[in-house]
């Protein structure tokens, strides 16, 4: 049992290394050259571990062939346009100006009611109201409203706005990100001062944002 969870430590901690060193996304981004390899690798990653007698290095040379194939097809699909489209494919148009494509709703096979269920998924509850709906590359339906569908905002009431930025998250349960700290253009001197003025401590706070407009939000823990 010991050799086999060491073998399976082993085997993770080289996935996880390798699998970052080569940029992959979430399940839902993969292309389905990436899911083909995805599945390739824990199908080997898995045989060293049920099988004793398969030495890790039958697992891991074809683990890193197949990382080393997949980062050089993703690289030459970026400069040949051909080897784009046969291996990743391109965007394909179900809503053209507001009329559905049902040739290429066929093709792709998909049901209107699936179809409609994604638009619910994007909060379009009306077909009619949409301009342009477009299945990208990673399967993900991409959704533009009509004109007069789409939401008032600020620059239609003529109204100015500065940019809010983001919330970093400098203090999370008692403990500085020193990179969000940084990424808010602050450092530990003025937050060390900011919770002195405040009569507030590090172990008081379950989380501290600051906001690219210096907007402080400050959540304490609860007391138990």
């Amino acid at each position: 049992m010991v050799t086999v969870l060491i073998r399976a430590a082993i085997i993770y901690t080289f996935l996880l290394i390798s699998l970052r060193l080569t940029g992959k996304r979430q399940v839902g981004e993969l292309q389905i050259s990436e899911l083909i390899i995805t599945f390739m690798i824990s199908e080997l990653a898995a045989s060293p571990i049920q099988d004793l007698s398969i030495p890790l290095i039958y697992s891991i040379v074809p683990i890193v062939f197949l990382l080393c194939a997949e980062i050089s097809l993703s690289f030459l699909a970026t400069k040949s346009k051909k080897l784009k489209k046969i291996f990743f494919g391109n965007p394909s148009i179900i809503i053209r100006k507001g009329k559905l494509n049902q040739g290429e709703l066929s093709r792709l096979r998909i049901g209107v009611n699936e179809l409609l269920g994604e638009l619910r998924l994007k909060d379009v509850s009306d077909i009619s109201d949409v301009e342009y709906a477009i299945l990208e590359q990673n399967g993900k339906l991409s959704v533009f409203l009509k004109q007069n569908k789409q939401p008032v905002c600020a620059q239609d009431l003529n109204i100015e706005r500065k940019d809010s930025g983001i919330a970093h998250a400098i203090v999370v349960d008692g403990e500085i990100n020193e990179s969000n700290l940084k990424y808010a253009d602050k450092n530990e001197k003025w937050l060390n001062s900011y919770l002195t003025k405040h009569d507030l401590s590090l172990d008081c706070i379950f989380l501290m944002t600051v906001s690219d407009n210096n907007d402080i939000t400050i959540i304490k823990k609860e007391e138990k």
